[in-house]
This record gives structure tokens, sequence and C-alpha cells, in this order.
């Protein structure tokens, strides 16, 4: 099964991310993701419309939650997502929510490390706690994309990798020529959003990342 790849849908328009979502698909994204920006301007209606148009993909809701575990988590989860995303920085006792809500749907908790002082530590104390994957997650405004940079990134990808037994997703800049070195240090769900969404031809780029993700 592993890895896979995850496009993450970061529009404000509903039918330009259906688009995308079907290129992106077609190219081998199997994880279509309801980004962040995507469901605070159209809501749940963005997981629903993925849900009902790829019936045989897992679709994420990028939610990060950080409060009211249960209440976000049953909202996605009744609108067909496979996996929500909450905040690792989030109280445990909302991580421990989150969790209870997934499992009584049949859902699967992806708890974003953005912004996670030691992202090693709070992993195993996320994988403790229930959820089924973790994500080391760069955000946009900090994406440098240097050398320097990028090896930090795998080396932290790596330690995590080591530390759990739950897959690693990894996210935040990742490009065709960076995806191998991300899934060589254990990285299982390769999350991808302008590489793919912002080129010209969406399908050719998401197969490209997809097929050098696959010679690893």
């Amino acid at each position: 099964m592993w890895p896979v790849l995850q496009v993450a849908l970061d529009f404000l328009d509903l039918e330009e991310a259906l688009r995308v979502a079907e290129a992106s698909y077609r190219g081998g994204a199997s994880w279509l993701e309801a980004g962040t920006p995507l469901i605070k301007s159209v809501g749940m209606e963005a997981v629903r419309r993925l849900r009902e148009m790829f019936p045989s993909a897992v679709v994420v809701a990028d939610l990060k939650t950080m409060d009211t575990g249960w209440l976000e988590v049953e909202m996605a989860s009744r609108a067909g997502a496979d996996v929500i995303s909450i905040c690792a920085l989030a109280n445990d006792n909302t991580v421990r929510e989150a969790v209870r809500c997934s499992k009584s749907y049949g859902t699967k908790i992806m708890a974003d490390l953005i912004e996670v002082p030691d992202p090693v530590k709070r992993a195993r104390e996320l994988e403790a706690l229930g959820v089924d994957y973790v994500c080391l997650h760069t955000g946009i405004d900090v994406q440098r994309g240097d050398e320097e940079d990028i090896a930090r990134r795998v080396d932290v990808i790596r330690r995590i990798s080591e530390a759990v037994r739950i897959p690693v997703a990894a996210a935040g800049g990742i490009r065709v020529e960076t995806v191998a070195r991300v899934v060589g240090a254990g990285a299982k769900i390769i999350i991808v959003g302008s590489a793919i969404t912002r080129a010209d031809d969406p399908e050719s780029a998401a197969r490209a990342i997809f097929e050098a993700m696959q010679r690893v």
C-alpha cells in the first residue's frame, strides 16, 4: 500500500478544486485532501463532493482541529471523510475525544505536527493517545526550499519514522526533485500541494511525483 500520494486541494473555489482533484487522481494521487482554505470557504460540501465523485479515493478533511475534538471529527466523518486532521498542539483531551469519535465512525485521525517544538517527542505521545498517522508539516509561510532546509526536514522525518510504529506523513514544499529523499527517510504519505495544483498539467505533475515515489 505504501507510499501513497495525497494532493492538498488548498483552493477557495470548489469547482476548481474538483477539476484538479480529478486530474491528480488520474495521475496517481489516491488520497484527496479538502484543504483547510477550501473547507473554510465552502464547508463540509467540499468533503461531500469529493466523496461523491471519488468513491474509491481516500478523502482527507484537513480541519487542523484544536478544540471540540468529537464535534469536528463527527462533522467530517458524517460528510464522508476517511481521514481527519487535528493539530498536534491540541490538548491531550481534545486528541482523545477526536480519536474516540473516529473509532465510533470507522474513520482515521492524522495529527499535524506543524509548529510543534519537539516533533519526535510529540509523535510518540500522539501514538500513545491513539492517533493513526502523524504528519511533519512545514507551513507555506515558512518554507524555504533550500538544501539546508530540505536536509533538516528529511532528518526529522527519519527520526520520527524510527520513533513510532504508525505511518508518517510529510507535507510542505515537496517536489518531484525531492520526493525520493522524503520517501527514503520513511514517509509513507506524501502530501503535495502547489507542485501539482499550480502546474500547467496537474495530471502529469502528479504522475511524475507518483512514479518517483515508486522508484525508491
